[in-house]
């Protein structure tokens, strides 16, 4: 202690805060190879022009999302484009306004995860005080990418049957996806997760939860298994991966989890499985059942702690 506390002492005041700030900076060197991040969200890009073709350079382009009602805001290039990154999941709405042309607006826009939506806009010459509403627009495809995946959503992870509440399970909805050995879609596995893609190795899989790092590097299985009732949707990717992932070779697994809205929401349950409600298997016989008792309860609470600007779930 007398040893540490006379080296701090012969450090001037200056040199202490270069020491404490290169030990931090080295520290976060250290770490940073391990937080592989990943994209949380997608993007929403287009062109705007006028009836003749022309582009409309400084049009306002807004983007807002139809949940939280957090907007962004951006102006249209030289080439009349404009470009969102990183937008959360979720369903959104775009209005485009220009000197000397009708407001355009559109809701209704969906973007799922590592999506790239393409929203193109022709104004119509008008006062700014007119608004143009496309309700019954065709639905948008994402044509830049080559990815094989799927996407599965809320929906399906919340009202799909999953046993012992391993969201992971839904893995096997896609097509090359099978369950190993052990990790039986019926029976359940203490090791979620484990699913060859493409005849691929059960452990070649990448997973990631917000963009963040999710293996277990012992096992190269998921490191964090996320409530059904938690996840927003996550994206299945077996083939033809783009240049950000890598590492492994069976697929990319990215789950996006819920982060709250405007209204206030709230979910209770209760997984349960007991001797009573199984059958008797035929091998068991004449033997009783054995004794078998599973619960698995829990609850989600999510809304605004500041309407349109902070949410929590």
């Amino acid at each position: 202690m007398k040893a540490k506390a006379s080296f701090l002492g012969f450090l001037s005041s200056r040199r202490r805060r270069i020491f404490f700030n290169a030990t931090w900076i080295l520290a976060f060197a250290l770490l940073t190879p391990f937080a592989h991040a990943q994209s949380t969200g997608g993007r929403i890009r287009g062109t705007i022009t006028d009836p003749s073709g022309g582009a409309v350079v400084g049009a306002s382009v807004t983007l807002i999302n139809e949940a939280t009602h957090a907007t962004r805001d951006v102006q249209t290039g030289a080439n009349g484009e404009y470009i969102f990154l990183e937008v959360p999941v979720g369903s959104y709405e775009i209005d485009v306004s220009s000197q000397g042309f009708k407001k355009y607006a559109r809701k209704g826009i969906p973007l799922d995860l590592n999506e790239v939506v393409s929203v193109d806009v022709v104004l119509q010459i008008g006062g700014s005080t007119d608004v143009v509403e496309v309700t019954g627009a065709p639905p948008v495809i994402d044509t830049s990418s080559t990815q094989l995946g799927a996407i599965v959503n809320e929906r399906s992870s919340t009202q799909l049957p999953l046993n012992q509440r391993d969201v992971f399970q839904l893995l096997q909805l896609q097509p090359g996806v099978q369950s190993q050995i052990g990790n039986n879609l019926f029976y359940g596995s203490d090791k979620p997760g484990v699913v060859t893609v493409n005849g691929g190795r059960g452990r070649s899989n990448n997973y990631s939860v917000n963009g963040g790092d999710s293996n277990d590097l012992f096992a190269n299985l998921p490191a964090v298994q996320p409530s059904p009732d938690s996840v927003e949707e996550f994206r299945v990717i077996s083939n033809t991966f783009d240049a950000e992932y890598g590492r492994n070779s069976g697929s990319v697994i990215n789950v996006v989890t819920k982060s709250g809205t405007n209204d206030l929401h709230g979910s209770v349950y209760e997984f349960l499985r007991n001797d009573v409600l199984n059958a008797h298997g035929f091998t068991f016989q004449p033997t009783p059942k054995p004794p078998f008792k599973q619960n698995q309860f829990g609850g989600t609470l999510g809304g605004p702690l500041k309407k349109d600007k902070t949410f929590l779930f």
